[in-house]
């Protein structure tokens, strides 16, 4: 298996949307990503290739490999991530008592997510979080890699 690069790790962890799924391919050392649509037909046992626009046939034969080997292990999840624990952490690390109150008011009730994200901005502490949440994505996928055995740099 090659070495793998944490930062490719990391950017699909950043990246993640709720209709699709990152693997790591243990083969060629590099993530991948696929609709879980996608997924859920390559799974259908048929020999036809679905009706596909080209810009997704390329993402069709990886979804057929992942199906079809065991060359690819999928990365954490976002349920694993768990962003708004991620924020929730940020709250409470924050140096000002005032801050870590309006962050901590900010991840709770409806719009946790945007609200957040508003008190960051309005804060002018976006550049403390986006490093902070970065190390929490990084130290996710350090704990990935060695639970699975995974040589990165």
């Amino acid at each position: 298996m090659p070495t793998i690069h944490l930062n490719d790790i990391i950017d699909a962890l950043e990246m993640q949307f709720d209709e699709s799924v990152s693997y790591l391919d243990l083969d060629a050392g590099q993530v991948v990503t696929v609709y879980e649509e996608l997924l859920r037909k390559a799974e259908e046992p048929s020999d036809e290739e679905p009706d596909l626009p080209d810009w997704q046939k390329d993402e069709w034969a990886i979804a057929k490999r992942i199906v079809s080997t065991d060359r690819f292990t999928p990365l954490p999840t976002k349920f694993d991530v768990h962003e708004w624990g991620i924020m929730q952490e940020f709250s409470r690390a924050a140096e000002s008592a005032g801050v870590r109150a309006e962050l901590s008011r900010a991840i709770h009730g409806g719009g946790a997510f945007r609200n957040f994200k508003d008190t960051v901005r309005r804060l002018g502490i976006e550049s403390a979080w986006f490093a902070f949440r970065t190390d929490a994505l990084r130290q996710i996928a350090v704990d990935w890699c060695e639970e699975n055995q995974i040589i990165w740099q």
